[in-house]
């Protein structure tokens, strides 16, 4: 008797099912979660420094790397933080193109499948 199909790892089941609209969204809802969360740590970190609409605005031209400099952490935590939060802003245009160009290499793999 043949052994049942061993379940694909996560990644290949979520890149097999990748469409544009999903990339998109899982994207925006990472880089808003972060962005949401990177404040609210900051207010945490530099209270006297910032209020949470501060934080946020702080943390959104951080991941962004707009970065204009009008709101910036005092303390090693805050900068600490600041770091990891410029590093994930500066991962997340590599990780946008990676997910569209996966979603096309995918399209045209279930083309060929079809044979079209």
């Amino acid at each position: 008797m043949p052994s049942p199909p061993r379940p694909r790892p996560l990644l290949t089941r979520f890149l097999t099912g990748l469409t544009l609209g999903r990339a998109i969204t899982g994207i925006t809802l990472i880089a808003l979660i972060f962005t949401t969360v990177s404040a609210l740590l900051m207010r945490i970190v530099e209270p006297e420094t910032f209020n949470f609409a501060d934080a946020l605005w702080w943390a959104a031209q951080t991941v962004s790397t707009v970065g204009y400099g009008d709101d910036v952490p005092q303390s090693g935590g805050g900068r600490a933080l600041a770091f990891v939060v410029m590093l994930f802003g500066i991962a997340l245009v590599p990780a946008i193109t990676s997910m569209i160009v996966a979603v096309f290499i995918n399209q045209q793999r279930e083309a060929r499948e079809r044979g079209e």
